[in-house]
């Protein structure tokens, strides 16, 4: 064929692709079909054998492609589904099988709707293992029982199926103890651990062999003998102990120089083979073991003398400038005689760049803290030493803030029998460096008598007054004075609370104090003012209401004890109303009293619970609030004050009214015709009394005309007069015919 003729020119085939890609739906090429017609494996061989745990055999599988009318082969292994009859025999995985445990199974692969199978045989490779002791080569039984001490070493061998030979497979067999606390194993050797039972097991190539394995002690017991306590006294030589081995026929072994020792506190006593060497005083326990036993042996190391003491024995703070301390050390023998040995005892410093020491001596070096030690004997005793740097110049820790008066000089307040802890003091090293010196301040008191200075850093005050104490480090001094006073256990005042007016300057209350030893003073010019509120002005014992305030608290401080007075500022009052005035009232009958002030701008308030009323003859009667009752008969007056004027308001009890009668009880009377009455009073105490010129009147209607005293017919009808009097009221009946 002739393809030049054949072949279109390029630009009439790229229309032809242009008018079909316009015949095509959007966005989709057509391709020609492929599909699988079948599957097969690689290899006809059937069955396949495998070993167990041998190397994997791969299985491939090929597909056969149809490409229109073009068949083709693939190597489709990696696309198949695999599966195995029993993964327990044979597994599978991407066509690699491999022999798991002995027997058959059947490997099928699936790929696009065809399915192939192919039996799989596994076979061991060796007919089984044999487990040989490696130094007598005997057979290790399936039960074995061994005692602790055995260090038994195996070798196992794979027998093939033809007798024909074995390989000894040790290293590479798998080895196992089921319970390795009582004995491990590693490739044949056999680490006996404690008494109990396990279960040594090697695998190889599918073939298992398992030994019960039990351990056994080979001795009931240890014994260290002496057994008694093993005693030293510091500077002993060594002493040794022997450990016996009890086997259970009752037989015995030295076995000292086998067994493990070990002493609880290496410092105290050293042990090997059993022999026991004292190193300082204290005590521990020996400890011996062997093939599962063991025993203890308690050792101690006493010291050569009872107690050891360091001079000085508290820590010392000391500048680098006095360049040296000296201590000594004493023992307290054992018949009580006490000797120096600073001369012979071992001293040791821990920060040699600060100090260092020789019999006592310590040399300082540089600013640090270090732990001076002296041994000796078996017997210790430390001392601790800190070294300050040089100072040019020392301060008060904390700023002192100046006074009122611009004093900045440091001042303190105690009370007799405080103690209180001197102010911290730092200094200023040559560098500019600032250090806390107060533990090498020297400090004096120019009266002992008032406040004392205590040796551990505190001043004890003792009486009442002032002292100067001076401060002084490697010449540089501050000083402070400090006052002594009496502790006060309480104020009291007798106003608890105070009600001012506006712009009235009135005294502070009077105040007094009680001491812890039960003394009374009057301190009101001693106390220290303060009030909650601007409102209020304190000043030269006067205080004055600035503003009208409902609550505020005026503060006073004495000492060590403080009070607080409730204080109202309010508007002065122009005109103050009671009501009633008098007070009438009966024996055991309670009156209330309204008491209404008025303010300048015309407003009003009620100031009855404000007028501490007190009553001038509380037998006639008593007053509560502002309420009055009635004791006996009689009068009297209370009086009350608000805002410094004083009010008086007088008093009356009256008999009690118990009833009204009026005479007469009834009347007739025609038109015109008038007729007289009369109403009397009958009190508690048996008085009666004619109040006709006292009642009031009502009738019920105007049928009659009513004055006091008489009543006059008007037009024929019935009338009822009611007539009242103390609370109390009575009727008289009237006809007109």
């Amino acid at each position: 064929m002739n393809v030049r003729k054949k072949a279109m020119p390029w630009l009439s085939m790229l229309l032809v692709v242009a008018l079909m890609a316009g015949l095509l739906p959007a966005g989709k090429v057509t391709h020609a079909a492929e599909s699988v017609t079948g599957i097969r494996f690689e290899s006809n061989i059937s069955p396949v054998y495998v070993l167990v745990e041998g190397q994997s055999t791969q299985l491939k599988v090929i597909a056969t492609i149809k490409d229109g009318t073009t068949e083709k082969e693939s190597d489709v292994t990696d696309k198949v589904s695999w599966t195995s009859s029993d993964s327990k025999i044979v597994s599978v995985d991407a066509g690699w099988v491999k022999g798991v445990g002995k027997g058959s199974a059947e490997i099928t692969a699936k790929y696009q709707g065809y399915t192939i199978k192919k039996m799989i045989v596994a076979d061991m490779m060796y007919e089984k293992l044999v487990v040989r002791t490696t130094d007598g080569g005997q057979e290790v039984p399936s039960e074995l029982t061994v005692n602790l001490g055995m260090k038994p070493k195996w070798s196992v061998f794979a027998l093939d199926h033809q007798r024909a030979g074995e390989s000894n497979v040790t290293e590479e067999a798998t080895w196992s103890s089921s319970n390795t606390s009582v004995a491990d194993v590693n490739k044949g050797v056999i680490t006996l651990k404690e008494k109990g039972e396990t279960e040594i097991t090697v695998k190889h190539k599918g073939l298992s062999y398992k030994v019960k394995l039990k351990v056994d002690m080979p001795y009931n017991e240890l014994k260290i003998m002496p057994d008694k306590v093993v005693e030293f006294t510091f500077g002993d030589s060594s002493k040794s102990v022997t450990v016996i081995a009890t086997k259970p026929d009752g037989s015995t072994e030295d076995v000292t120089a086998l067994a493990e020792w070990s002493s609880s506190d290496k410092n105290v006593v050293e042990v090997e083979n059993g022999v026991l060497k004292p190193i300082n005083v204290g005590t521990a326990t020996i400890t011996v073991s062997y093939l599962g036993k063991t025993d203890t042996v308690t050792a101690v190391v006493r010291a050569s003398n009872q107690a050891m003491r360091i001079t000085p024995d508290k820590k010392q703070h000391v500048m680098l400038s006095q360049g040296v301390v000296s201590l000594q050390t004493f023992v307290l023998a054992m018949d009580n005689s006490t000797k120096e040995v600073t001369q012979e005892a071992e001293w040791t410093s821990s920060n040699v760049q600060a100090v260092t020491v020789d019999k006592g001596i310590v040399r300082l070096h540089g600013a640090g803290d270090a732990t001076i030690t002296a041994k000796y004997q078996g017997l210790s005793r430390k001392v601790d030493i800190t070294v300050y740097p040089s100072i040019t110049k020392i301060e008060w820790a904390e700023a002192v803030k100046p006074d009122k008066d611009g004093d900045t000089k440091r001042k303190e307040e105690m009370f007799i029998n405080d103690v209180k802890s001197l102010p911290k003091i730092q200094g200023t090293t040559f560098s500019g460096e600032k250090v806390d010196v107060s533990n090498v301040v020297q400090w004096t008191s120019d009266n002992p008598n008032i406040v004392k200075i205590e040796e551990d850093g505190k001043m004890k005050a003792l009486e009442t007054g002032t002292v100067r104490l001076v401060a002084q480090v490697s010449g540089q001094i501050l000083d402070m004075d400090v006052t002594v006073t009496r502790k006060a256990l309480i104020l009291h005042t007798d106003q608890d609370e105070l009600s001012l007016v506006t712009a009235r300057e009135v005294s502070v209350p009077t105040v007094t104090v009680i001491y812890t030893d039960g003394e009374e003073a009057d301190v009101t010019n001693d106390v220290k003012w303060e009030s909650s509120s601007n409102n209020l002005l304190v000043y030269d014992g006067k205080m004055r209401g600035l503003v009208p305030t409902s609550r505020l608290t005026l503060n006073g401080t004495f000492s060590n004890v403080k009070l607080s007075i409730k204080v109202t500022i309010e508007e002065e009052i122009v005109s103050l109303t009671i009501d009633p005035n008098p007070v009438y009232t009966t024996i055991n009958k309670s009156e209330s009293v309204k008491v209404t002030g008025k303010y300048r701008n015309g407003k009003t308030i009620n100031l009855s619970s404000r007028m501490n009323w007190k009553m001038e003859n509380e037998s006639i009667a008593t007053v509560k609030g502002s309420s009055v009752k009635g004791a006996a008969l009689g009068s009297t007056k209370m009086v009350g004050e608000f805002q410094g004027k004083t009010y008086e308001v007088p008093v009356h009890v009256k008999p009690k009214l118990l009833k009204l009668e009026g005479t007469p009880s009834s009347i007739k009377l025609t038109p015109g015709q008038s007729a007289a009455w009369k109403v009397q009073a009958i009190y508690d105490t048996g008085e009666v009394v004619d109040v006709t010129s006292q009642v009031t009147w009502v009738p019920s209607n105007t049928k009659v005309k009513v004055s006091r005293g008489s009543v006059q017919g008007v037009s024929k009808g019935s009338t009822s007069i009611k007539i009242s009097f103390g609370g109390k009221s009575t009727t008289i009946r009237t006809s007109v015919k």
